[in-house]
């Protein structure tokens, strides 16, 4: 009988001891992934905050999915203008960003890598949509970036979707009209 309670207290202690781990390592995740989705929409803050032109998302050759920004050369940090890429790639996982300047013959930064574990969506326009002026009642264009990372089934994973304001675009910037917003750098 003792040997009997003995059992149930060890099963109910060891129980107690799972769910106190599966907790901390779910709370543990949900940080990191938080933390890596804030610093990515920083980065998209600090970019698309004073682009005049956004391009229209898109799929490179690849099947990865692509959209560009200009800044301006009086928004720029070297004061030229400059032209910057997101990729996410669904097979990886992964979002990542380059930049060069709006020249004939420039060549782009190497890829640098903003967030690992971005789960994929069927969305289309995942994670990557150009709101155009009049879309939302703003007269400027807006970049919406929807991202969710780390685990599929939404334990220990963090998802935000928000849209950035290009401050200098308006109705007549390139992507309204049709036209291309930088020297042509492939989406490969």
């Amino acid at each position: 009988m003792a040997m009997g309670i003995f059992m149930v207290f060890v099963s109910l202690f060891l129980a107690a001891v799972l769910a106190l781990s599966n907790g901390t390592t779910r709370a543990r995740l949900t940080a990191e992934a938080s933390s890596g989705v804030l610093l990515v929409f920083q980065n998209a803050d600090r970019q698309v905050r004073y682009a005049d032109a956004i391009s229209i998302p898109g799929n490179g050759a690849s099947g990865a999915r692509y959209i560009e920004f200009r800044t301006p050369a009086a928004s720029a940090r070297d004061f030229v203008v400059t032209c910057t890429q997101w990729r996410y790639q669904p097979t990886t996982g992964s979002i990542s960003s380059r930049e060069w300047r709006d020249v004939a013959g420039a060549t782009p930064t190497p890829w640098a890598q903003k967030l690992s574990g971005v789960v994929p969506k069927s969305d289309t326009t995942y994670p990557f949509e150009l709101l155009q002026p009049g879309a939302t009642g703003s007269t400027k264009q807006q970049f919406q970036l929807w991202l969710h990372s780390g685990k599929a089934d939404h334990t220990g994973g963090a998802e935000i979707k928000t849209q950035f304001v290009a401050r200098n675009s308006s109705t007549s910037s390139p992507t309204n009209v049709g036209g291309s917003i930088c020297t042509t750098v492939p989406r490969p």
